[in-house]
């Protein structure tokens, strides 16, 4: 019988490890749900004791870890870079043996990249919600739409049905349009006034991130990528909200703006005169540990940011390993003008 005794993690053990060093007091007691250190006698493995879909860090003691082309050991006298990244991280393990008594931190792979993409997704818009391409504050708002690089990618044909596809609703001061964390079911346009969006800080507090005014929308993140709202929204005065329901904003909006390609269509581009750049969105800890040969790597959460940094001549494929992000990324550089496409699963 095995008897293979499994400790939760103190958060103490976590500043060790590169992987945990941005992550927050929250984020962190949900990662201890799933975590565990567990001691592995000689000869037995850690894969026996836990199985392998977890990611693993070297806690005490000594491993022995064999891959299809050489074996090596881990152990105090290791180089402290690599103690401090996760040792299971090469695709072509074949095993992991304690030569000695020892003790290893895991983590269930998969419960972790889902909980640092739901997070990240959610904080990459808020920064920046304005468009500099927006018109005054007294403008109307179907002008100020039409003007934005994103609604000029979308066929005459759909304008008409789009903005007929819009409802109005007077909302009063103070009363919040969407809340953080709630499941997004409409895109919104301020007709008149103006509403503040916040974010929860990491006590708890309201953190106040930019003003909307006349003309400019939101909503459309937890559309796109099928997530929650990563903001709340309040108005700062009585006011006019235009709202387009999500059925209609997939279709008329989000569905022209993005187009998805296959790998075999991305190999054709490459003999094309204009570049092709593969972006994958997925966090840099996801990325090391699964390369895709050929892509960068800008983490969903620093995309926008990096925009300004991007050739305007070069067509974009945006990738990931769940199609929430890549959709997201995508509709983020269309947003700004640029040429991208997703890349399909």
């Amino acid at each position: 019988m095995d008897t293979t005794r499994i400790y939760t993690p103190e958060f103490e053990i976590f500043d060790k490890y590169d992987d945990f060093s941005s992550i927050s007091i929250s984020d962190l007691s949900a990662i201890r749900q799933f975590a565990g250190i567990v001691n592995i006698k000689k000869g037995r493995s850690p894969f026996k004791a836990v199985g392998r879909n977890n990611l693993f860090y070297f806690v005490s003691g000594e491993l022995e870890i064999k891959t299809r082309s050489k074996s090596y050991f881990i152990n105090t006298q290791t180089d402290a870079d690599k103690l401090r990244k996760a040792f299971n991280e090469c695709a072509d393990i074949v095993s992991i043996v304690a030569t000695r008594h020892s003790s290893v931190l895991f983590l269930d792979k998969s419960r972790f990249y889902d909980l640092l993409s739901l997070d990240k997704m959610g904080t990459y818009v808020v920064e920046d919600l304005t468009s500099s391409d927006t018109v005054s504050d007294d403008s109307d708002w179907m002008q100020s739409m039409l003007v934005t690089k994103l609604f000029q990618k979308i066929p005459p044909q759909n304008i008409q049905k789009l903005f007929s596809s819009f409802t109005s609703k007077k909302i009063a001061n103070g009363i919040n349009v969407i809340s953080e964390g709630e499941a997004g079911d409409q895109f919104y346009v301020i007709k008149q006034g103006q509403a503040m969006v916040s974010r929860k800080g990491v006590m708890g507090e309201d953190v106040n991130m930019v003003t909307l005014k006349e003309g400019e929308y939101f909503g459309e993140e937890a559309l796109v990528g099928e997530t929650t709202r990563n903001a709340t929204v309040t108005m700062r005065c009585d006011g006019e909200i235009m709202c387009l329901d999500k059925e209609a904003f997939q279709t008329l909006l989000q569905a022209p703006v993005l187009q998805a390609v296959t790998t075999l269509s991305v190999n054709g581009w490459s003999e094309e005169a204009l570049p092709t750049v593969v972006i994958d969105v997925r966090l840099p800890v996801e990325f090391k540990h699964d390369k895709q040969e050929g892509r960068i790597n800008i983490p969903l959460s620093d995309l926008r940011s990096q925009i300004p940094s991007l050739d305007d001549d070069a067509r974009y494929v945006v990738a990931c390993n769940d199609g929430c992000r890549s959709r997201l990324g995508a509709y983020l550089l269309n947003e700004a003008g640029l040429d991208a496409y997703v890349l399909a699963s």
